[in-house]
């Protein structure tokens, strides 16, 4: 009962606090029957909200490379019946295979910074082999086309987008994506957010709860370290939305 209503107590802080604007557009655009991919799900804070919305007749699928995160998804959807969702200890990239996986020292063995590239500021990390797989080998081949795609992969954003190119091409879903410049080091925000561009997709990001678009980001600005995200008033950008304009 504890476990339930601490991940509840999750959700509904995500909702309310951390991410209220990517929140309500992932409620506003999926609908009953909606497919729905969680890509990096952590703790499920944005899960909930997924499953919530496609409601029975909908499905989740849900990616969480983890294991102990993993285990803790697999346990608390089970516990709330949650029927509409998929877990699987899988993470996402350009290709399939096994990877090294780098998950940051903690306490609890579990973190928020884990990821497939390997840290070049010194971060110690334990190393744990896992599998992975692509958007295309997942869904594509199987004739499953999701309507929204949630990312959120520490940097490596750009090998799950081209890992997913036939699906992107062949249905379009919107995506929400995280993406920072501290996290990239062979990339840059630039390089991912054009392979969307090149296939018709329109940028945009939430500042004081307007999408706005993303030709008016500045990284420099909306990504500033210590006046953002550890500052007073805490502004700091680095979620993203993308999707297809309807051609008219």
């Amino acid at each position: 009962m504890r476990k339930r209503f601490k991940y509840i107590f999750r959700a509904y802080r995500y909702r309310n606090k951390v991410d209220p604007s990517e929140i309500n557009y992932i409620r506003e655009n999926l609908k009953e029957g909606s497919v729905a991919v969680d890509i990096g799900a952590h703790k499920g804070g944005y899960l909930y909200w997924m499953q919530k919305s496609v409601k029975a007749t909908g499905k989740v699928f849900a990616f969480e490379p983890q294991v102990k995160l993993y285990n803790y998804l697999k346990n608390i959807a089970a516990s709330l019946k949650f029927k509409n969702v998929s877990i699987e200890n899988l993470g996402m990239s350009s290709e399939e295979g096994e990877v090294i996986f780098y998950i940051p020292i903690s306490k609890n063995g579990i973190s928020i910074g884990a990821r497939i590239d390997q840290f070049n500021n010194g971060t110690q990390c334990e190393e744990s082999k896992i599998q992975i797989t692509t958007l295309d080998k997942y869904f594509f081949d199987r004739q499953i086309y999701p309507d929204l795609i949630k990312i959120d992969v520490e940097g490596h954003e750009q090998q799950v987008l081209l890992g997913g190119m036939n699906l992107l091409k062949s249905c379009k879903p919107k995506i929400v994506m995280e993406c920072e410049n501290r996290h990239l080091s062979e990339t840059s925000m630039s390089d991912v957010f054009d392979t969307l561009f090149e296939l018709d997709y329109c940028g945009y990001f939430f500042e004081n709860n307007e999408l706005k678009p993303v030709k008016e980001f500045n990284a420099e600005i909306h990504q500033d370290l210590v006046k953002g995200r550890w500052g007073k008033k805490k502004k700091y950008i680095n979620n993203f939305i993308f999707e297809v304009p309807p051609r008219n």
